[in-house]
């Protein structure tokens, strides 16, 4: 049989239940991770984040409605564009006919400063006073 000096000496030849369970104590147990873990942001936290963005089919969307728009304002550019042309075109036209009546009128004083120069030439050998 076995004596209690045989269990004193397979004590300190072999590892105890004791001796495990203090040198376990050391190491991180299941609900240490778990409190360590709640530091971190979880799947669902993510979820929820990322809900916040615009996702692949909201930036097409948006995309989509810029296209939109931007086909909107050519359009407006265009029209304007073309409201311009008349516009030129008309100005063109009231250019030349404000260049017409600068010309005639620049005849028309040359004309009528002849005219002046004939009636006092006609005055003076007349002797007729003409008033001021």
């Amino acid at each position: 049989m076995i004596t209690d000096a045989d269990i004193t000496k397979l004590k300190k030849t072999f590892v105890t239940k004791d001796d495990l369970k203090k040198e376990l104590d050391r190491f991180a147990t299941k609900d240490d991770l778990k409190k360590e873990l709640d530091r971190f942001a979880t799947k669902d936290d993510l979820k929820k984040e990322l809900g916040r963005y615009a996702t692949k089919d909201d930036l097409k969307e948006s995309i989509a409605d810029v296209r939109v728009e931007i086909g909107e304002v050519r359009d407006t550019v265009e029209s304007t564009a073309a409201a311009v042309a008349r516009i030129e075109n008309a100005l063109d036209g009231l250019s030349g006919a404000i260049q017409d009546l600068r010309t005639e009128n620049g005849a028309g004083a040359v004309h009528l400063a002849r005219h002046d120069r004939q009636i006092e030439a006609l005055a003076l050998a007349t002797n007729i006073a003409l008033p001021e």
